[in-house]
């Protein structure tokens, strides 16, 4: 049976309760003032989520991966398991910024937000919030927010995956559908952001998407034989250089090696990206590296060298 595809249709309406979650837990954002949830009835306690932005800062359009979060009942969730993904329009929620009022324009990809809300969430994908209050964040050089070590580090990989979606584009520009596998990209991304990750890279080029390794897919049947090769022994796979992807493509993102015994005196990311669609059918960024200011986010990244196959 073949994986699940990550835009099943959307199941509105079925409503999920978020208790309060402690706004300690992570140590990142305090609860917002108490005036901030002006459209809190007077009895009303809001619930709170640590989320951080992962696009859509630049037009108040949030998307948005959970930090930490629990359900109501006394059934624990990290929201860490591929569900934590959340959609929310800041334009007409208080914004407060260093605790200070603000606009969703001073908003910024990468920041940890803490969103205060009535507890009740859509369960669509991405999951939105029945009611925001309030959006609350911490500018980059904050103790909450100090930046650096890999900060926005969503934001790098959607744009290395954009440039690699239009580089040689005609190995992708006919497809129904795309494979991401993000199981080893460096930097220690959540499960949640993987899966904002993959969510939006389809979003951006009208494709379905479909995550998995090499392996994973070609187990599930998104791949066939490109070439005649002799029938492998009982228990073992055909080689990998036998398979093409008549419909797809397979994006990577995977630690470049050989840099294992270095040392930088800034945040230093190494990375390989690959477009992969049959053996005659790839493209690489290799070596490409990535580094962070002491206090900010990456500005950039450098490709060493490009292969095609």
């Amino acid at each position: 049976m073949k994986k699940q595809l990550l835009f099943p249709a959307l199941l509105a309406g079925l409503c999920l309760l978020l208790a309060a979650c402690s706004a300690g837990s992570r140590g990142q954002i305090p609860p917002p003032a108490a005036d901030a949830p002006l459209s809190l009835a007077e009895d009303e306690t809001p619930s709170y989520l640590s989320c951080r932005i992962v696009d859509g800062a630049e037009d108040g359009q949030l998307l948005l991966a959970a930090l930490d979060g629990c359900l109501s009942g006394g059934h624990e969730s990290s929201f860490n398991d591929g569900l934590g993904v959340f959609r929310l329009s800041a334009e007409d929620i208080p914004v407060y910024l260093d605790g200070q009022p603000a606009a969703a324009a001073d908003l910024q990809d990468g920041m940890p937000v803490e969103i205060a809300f009535n507890g009740i969430l859509l369960e669509t994908f991405p999951m939105q919030l029945g009611q925001a209050y309030s959006v609350s964040a911490y500018s980059i050089g904050q103790e909450q927010n100090p930046g650096g070590s890999y900060y926005d580090l969503c934001g790098l990989y959607l744009q290395v995956l954009d440039d690699l979606w239009t580089t040689d584009p005609g190995l992708n520009e006919d497809i129904s559908i795309a494979g991401l596998d993000l199981s080893q990209a460096p930097g220690g991304l959540l499960e949640s952001e993987k899966a904002a990750l993959a969510w939006r890279f389809g979003e951006l080029h009208g494709v379905e998407i479909v995550t998995g390794t090499f392996e994973e897919l070609r187990d599930q049947g998104y791949f066939s034989s490109s070439i005649s090769a002799p029938t492998p022994a009982e228990g073992e796979e055909p080689p990998a250089g036998v398979y093409q992807w008549e419909d797809g493509c397979l994006f990577t993102i995977s630690p470049s090696g050989g840099h294992e015994d270095e040392t930088y005196s800034l945040p230093t990311l190494f990375f390989d990206a690959e477009k992969w669609r049959s053996p005659l059918g790839a493209y690489f960024f290799a070596d490409s590296s990535c580094v962070w200011p002491e206090a900010g986010t990456w500005s950039g990244y450098t490709v060493k060298w490009e292969a095609i196959s």
